[in-house]
């Protein structure tokens, strides 16, 4: 890669992937700057905090005629009807989507490692890239958040090794409706899930399924499967049993079955045996089923790739495992009452999620505040399912659906259905609250020693995080 010297445009920049590419270039020695319709944290604190120059979408026409940069990368979030799409495509400045970017510049001296899956691919990916960080390895990494142990989402070292990769299943850009994954030359492919979602892109489960198909069959080396869900089980008909790895917390006739042994003061402890008899134990600060499944992986890769389960810094990197913001992040205490924020917004994440808190702290209320802000969200596909396990909640706030109206009537999602629902079983358990500021009251009215709320979301949820620290604790609870 040499990238020294080269003006790089990024449309869409506060993009998760996109603004971690950009880093990337930055720290490669181009000059980087970035359009967006709007910026918000934790992106935009680590754009900020990297140097990198942002301006208004609109400001973008001026960019190119002052800056006139060499190439331009364009996020998946850009609408190919927008006027900017128009100047892109019948410009003369070479442009590229963000994972096409890294298939041509990034990855051919590199050995990719993509974590892909509805659920987990964003800590999985982290937990990766922090344990070969720690043992050592100096990774090369994308991330779709912001790592703890960094600070960074993306990370780029020069020669052979591994390149650990977020592998979404979303569509790449405008001009590319096919999914980003199939971009990054896996040498080992994670799949940690496959349920249905993006239901503005897909119109099925068998839809994405193909998808990871796909995924699998240009893999080189290895796939490491959870056999945790349905669709894994299908897929793992097509890939040939040399070039196959199974992992489950689920399924004991996995090659890797992941066991929840217990608690060490506030560590997650944990098993890990491997069909020919060996077991090894594990302790983290990471708790949940699904962490487990993630941690799973992680054991399951390192072991194919030779790596001593014994070694002391491997089992130090996974005691000391540090996340990554907004996936089981502690926020701050109100009136001694926990505050986390976790990104879950798909039925099976918001379920793990929450049975995660409730087995944590079974001495504690839990309180959720559910943001409905994806396109999937807006849409009552999944209100049945959300109804049901928001039940298990001790309290339940839910927030506006800021997409619901792109839709018809009969197919929004409806908070106040969701609500009455769930009250109707247990009067006064769930409400529905518009208004940011008044969820943030809501909030501090109902936390105590006894609560721990977390927030779901995967937005800037309109200022939320911002709003709800200006009334946090000044001391932490002694266990964290």
């Amino acid at each position: 890669m040499n990238l020294k010297g080269k003006k790089i445009l990024f449309a869409r920049i506060c993009g998760t992937g996109v603004s971690s590419l950009a880093i990337t270039c930055k720290n490669a020695g181009a000059e980087v700057i970035g359009v967006d319709l709007e910026y918000y944290p934790p992106v935009s604190t680590k754009l900020e905090e990297e140097g990198i120059p942002c301006y208004k979408m609109e400001q973008f026409q001026e960019l190119l005629d002052k800056a006139k940069p060499d190439l331009i990368v364009v996020g998946n979030a850009l609408n190919g009807k927008s006027d900017e799409a128009k100047i892109i495509t019948e410009g003369s400045i070479p442009y590229y989507s963000m994972p096409s970017f890294m298939e041509e510049f990034l990855l051919d001296d590199k050995s990719p490692v993509v974590i892909s899956g509805t659920h987990g691919k964003t800590t999985t990916t982290t937990v990766f890239s922090e344990v070969l960080a720690g043992i050592g390895r100096n990774p090369s990494y994308m991330i779709g958040g912001i790592p703890e142990f960094s600070g960074s989402n993306s990370a780029f070292s020069e020669g052979r090794g591994y390149y650990v990769i977020e592998g979404d299943e979303y569509d790449t850009a405008f001009f590319d409706k096919g999914p980003k994954f199939l971009h990054y030359k896996p040498e080992t492919t994670i799949v940690t899930s496959i349920e249905f979602d993006h239901a503005d892109i897909y119109d099925s489960v068998e839809s994405i399924f193909k998808n990871f198909k796909k995924l699998v069959e240009i893999t080189k080396k290895r796939v490491i499967l959870s056999l945790d869900f349905k669709y894994n089980l299908k897929l793992r008909e097509s890939i040939p049993a040399e070039k196959l790895f199974t992992y489950s917390v689920s399924d004991q006739s996995a090659d890797l079955f992941a066991k929840f042994e217990g608690r060490h003061g506030k560590l997650m402890y944990f098993s890990a045996e491997f069909k020919n008899g060996e077991k090894y134990y594990f302790e983290t600060p990471l708790f949940g089923m699904q962490n487990l499944m993630n941690l799973g992986a992680l054991v399951s890769f390192l072991k194919c790739e030779g790596f001593d389960l014994k070694d002391a810094k491997i089992l130090e990197s996974i005691k000391n495992l540090k996340g990554i913001k907004r996936r089981q992040e502690y926020l701050g205490t109100i009136n001694g009452g926990l505050v986390y924020s976790d990104f879950a917004h798909h039925p099976t994440a918001v379920r793990l999620t929450l049975e995660s808190f409730i087995d944590f702290f079974p001495e504690k209320k839990i309180n959720v505040v559910f943001d409905p802000a994806t396109n999937s969200n807006g849409q009552n596909i999944f209100e049945k399912e959300y109804t049901e396990i928001l039940k298990k909640a001790d309290k339940v706030v839910i927030g506006f659906p800021p997409k619901a109206f792109k839709f018809p009537p009969e197919n929004r999602f409806e908070p106040e259905r969701v609500v009455a629902t769930i009250n109707a079983e247990t009067p006064e358990k769930a409400v529905y609250i518009k208004d940011v500021g008044d969820i943030v009251s809501w909030v501090r009215e109902h936390s105590g020693k006894n609560t721990v709320t977390v927030v779901m979301s995967n937005s800037g949820f309109d200022g939320f995080f911002g709003k709800i620290a200006e009334f946090f604790d000044l001391q932490k609870p002694d266990f964290l």
